[in-house]
């Protein structure tokens, strides 16, 4: 029963992964004249999320322990993938007080943090 909260909640955070940064805590709009960096960082999160999304209801499916350790490694290592976009492969604005470095950034990191978490609790879970 864990595994399956786990996995639901795990599901829920990549799909605001996906769609979050474009509807619920935007990040910055891009102009006509410039496309800002924090736009392709929020648009190479999109086929992780997708992949999580695809993780996640694979391990509500799921019954093999086996199997569910090995999808929980994927859904840590893409979780992991998501936090090193926002901070270090493509970042965002370079000016502090940008949508992106005040809303969209440390939400989509909470989200990351919070499903390495559930992952992590999905793979140490004792066998039935």
């Amino acid at each position: 029963m864990k595994q399956k909260i786990t996995s639901i909640l795990s599901l829920i955070s990549a799909v605001l992964l996906a769609v979050g940064p474009w509807t619920l805590f935007q990040a910055c709009i891009p102009t006509e004249e410039k496309t800002m960096k924090c736009h392709w960082c929020c648009k190479a999160i999109i086929p992780i999320a997708i992949i999580l999304m695809i993780v996640a209801v694979f391990e509500l499916l799921e019954k093999d322990r086996k199997h569910l350790k090995a999808l929980s490694i994927i859904g840590i290592a893409s979780f992991a993938m998501v936090l090193l976009l926002t901070t270090k492969l493509i970042g965002g604005c370079m000016k502090p007080e940008m949508p992106c470095n005040v809303l969209a950034f440390p939400v989509i990191n909470a989200l990351s943090a919070v499903g390495i978490i559930l992952q992590a609790v999905n793979f140490v879970t004792k066998e039935k």
